[in-house]
């Protein structure tokens, strides 16, 4: 490499750990100001405070939102190279635009390998150490309750369905057990509510209605309370509401498989955390190729103009990415396409701004 790389390439490593230093420092403050009740009321030691929370706080909240600041960072620090000529010097000199690309390129290409590596594989082990923390001192535990649909497979013919459950309150809503053979529905049971009773063992179903084939007729059946002892404990619910954030790649696959094994279909949101740890690291080398093609021209103004502009395109990704997810999740968009959007749309406007970059 040449002495202009490493110029480069020093300058954006510089800007963006600066960024993600103050993020975390800001974020930080905002996070202790929220939960330093929690952390007097529950007694947390010190040493966990910072060892089993904060120091697992910071990858969590900087690897969301690097991607941004990597695209952020490129903005501030070329612009201001463009703004004190520096860039148009490059140009001048016989550096063309494709060659200027190359240290900007290769630095955002090891920062999204070390992003790629770190959200498949230690990011969730980081967060099982940070929410066994918060589950023990901080009240988010208190807010931890799902509304997605639970699919089980308890048997060979017999399959069970929540459609949501409270994990602090351990108890369910809209329970439904059923058996079918062969495409024909021998038995469902349905209750209004499911409560485990601690003592028994058992789950408490209420408001309960049986129905069953007998050919011709169907048997009916109906009352308040039942007990049942079902081969599902309310650790099966709490895996499936957690373990979405602290399960490897390797483990979050395999864990995929078992639900379609388990007949569970509603294994949407797993898919989309799958493809998004590859895809938001990607974005890492999308985002850069367009914030050094949109600022490598200089235009009166154009530093605060850039980072406005920077700070726009910044929006508008994160707004097109929940979207995605959300009809993803929600809708019937393939998970992989609904997670690679917005890389797509931003991956257009690069090539059109490279096309427009001056030569």
């Amino acid at each position: 490499m040449k002495t202009l790389d490493w110029y480069i390439i020093k300058k954006f490593l510089v800007t963006f750990f600066f960024a993600i230093f103050l993020l975390s420092a800001i974020a930080i403050v905002i996070d202790i100001t929220e939960k330093i009740d929690d952390f007097i009321g529950n007694h947390a030691p010190l040493h966990a405070i910072i060892f089993d929370y904060y120091l697992n706080f910071i990858p969590w909240i900087g690897l969301m939102l690097a991607p941004i600041f990597v695209f952020i960072s490129v903005v501030y620090f070329t612009s201001r190279l463009t703004a004190n000529t520096e860039i148009i010097c490059m140009l001048n000199g016989g550096v063309s635009f494709y060659r200027l690309l190359f240290p900007y390129m290769f630095t955002a290409t090891l920062l999204a390998l070390l992003f790629g590596y770190y959200n498949h594989h230690l990011l969730p082990k980081s967060n099982k150490v940070k929410i066994k923390f918060e589950e023990t001192y901080a009240s988010k535990k208190d807010q931890r309750s799902s509304d997605i649909n639970y699919h089980f497979q308890i048997g060979k013919d017999t399959f069970v369905y929540t459609q949501s459950y409270d994990i602090n309150a351990n108890s369910g809503f809209k329970f439904t057990m059923e058996e079918i053979k062969n495409k024909v529905q021998g038995f469902k049971f349905t209750a209004e509510n499911m409560q485990w009773d601690t003592t028994k063992k058992k789950w408490k179903l209420t408001n309960w209605t049986f129905r069953k084939s007998l050919g011709k007729y169907d048997s009916i059946g109906r009352g308040l309370d039942t007990f049942m002892v079902l081969p599902i404990t309310t650790k099966e619910y709490v895996k499936q509401n957690y373990d979405i954030e602290t399960m490897t790649t390797v483990e979050l696959k395999q864990f995929i498989v078992d639900q379609i094994h388990k007949g569970n279909e509603n294994i949407k949101i797993y898919e989309v955390e799958k493809y998004r740890r590859t895809a938001i690291p990607f974005s890492t080398i999308i985002l850069t190729l367009i914030a050094v093609a949109m600022t490598t021209k200089k235009v009166r103004n154009g530093m605060g103009l850039y980072i406005v502009a920077g700070m726009l395109l910044s929006g508008a990704y994160i707004i097109i990415q929940q979207f995605s997810t959300v009809f993803a999740t929600k809708g019937n968009l393939d998970p992989l396409i609904a997670v690679w959007i917005p890389n797509i749309i931003f991956g257009v406007i690069a090539f059109l701004l490279i096309l427009r970059a001056p030569k």
